[in-house]
């Protein structure tokens, strides 16, 4: 899923990351700069440039989640290390939770099944359920963006659920066929959590390689289309890659900044 990672949303990301007043403009555009040239996660740079904490990271992605973290008070975060190699393929969220064995396969499928049913977010679903811990949550979305988050203690960690509510805009997964003369939409997942509908994207992407798929943003009656993807752009922009040492003369996740 190398390829396809590449056009991930790594920029609806940021400015998120912008809203929380965890990252400048500047910041983010040079990360992005970065992030396009070397192919690593976003979060990862973010992390190894001191631009933000992997706990900080964690929280704000645990929100899109439907759950809210917060270190106590006077309790300090625990540390975060660079994954040993430069994380480069996008893993959805649920591989994550099953390859740290914080789930098992069939307790993701369940809980799948009881999002579809019944809606709210994975990450509300599971904590909700007592499938997954607040602590868990964060490391398995550290992880995910390529950061290694030491566990945090449940007794210090503050979780709160935040359940989905009916005014919040609805993200919406098309696949793209294209026909002789015009373009087929296939609506295929929808949900509050814009990253959940782009995890879901990928996914579809690594089982069924698509010509094209576009996120539409819904919000009443309006609409906008926030992200697209292209299979021939991602196959052409992986080609131009160019790795590491080749782009910065150096590894930088060998030579990078001390954390």
């Amino acid at each position: 899923m190398e390829s396809a990672a590449l056009q991930f949303p790594w920029r609806q990301l940021g400015e998120l990351l912008v809203a929380e007043e965890l990252l400048t403009e500047d910041e983010l555009e040079q990360a992005l700069g970065e992030q396009a040239a070397s192919g690593r996660l976003l979060g990862q740079i973010l992390v190894a440039n001191g631009y933000l904490s992997a706990f900080s990271l964690a929280r704000v992605l645990s929100e899109q989640h439907g759950v809210q973290l917060a270190a106590k008070e006077g309790v300090p975060a625990s540390p975060a290390h660079l994954a040993a190699a430069p994380e480069q393929a996008w893993r959805p969220l649920g591989k994550v939770l099953v390859d740290l064995e914080f789930l098992t396969e069939s307790q993701l499928e369940r809980a799948l099944t009881a999002q579809r049913e019944e809606g709210g977010r994975l990450g509300e679903v599971l904590v909700t359920r007592g499938l997954l811990s607040g602590s868990e949550l964060a490391q398995a979305l550290a992880e995910q963006h390529g950061v290694e988050l030491g566990a945090q203690d449940e007794a210090e960690l503050q979780t709160i659920v935040r359940p989905q509510t009916p005014d919040e805009p609805l993200y919406k997964l098309f696949e793209v066929i294209f026909e002789p003369g015009y373009q087929r939409r296939t609506e295929l997942f929808e949900s509050a959590n814009f990253l959940e509908t782009a995890d879901y994207a990928f996914e579809f992407v690594d089982e069924h390689d698509p010509a094209a798929l576009e996120i539409h943003r819904t919000h009443g009656a309006a609409q906008e289309t926030v992200w697209n993807y292209s299979a021939s752009r991602a196959a052409a922009v992986n080609a131009e890659r160019k790795d590491l040492a080749q782009t910065f003369g150096f590894d930088p996740t060998i030579w990078g900044k001390k954390r």
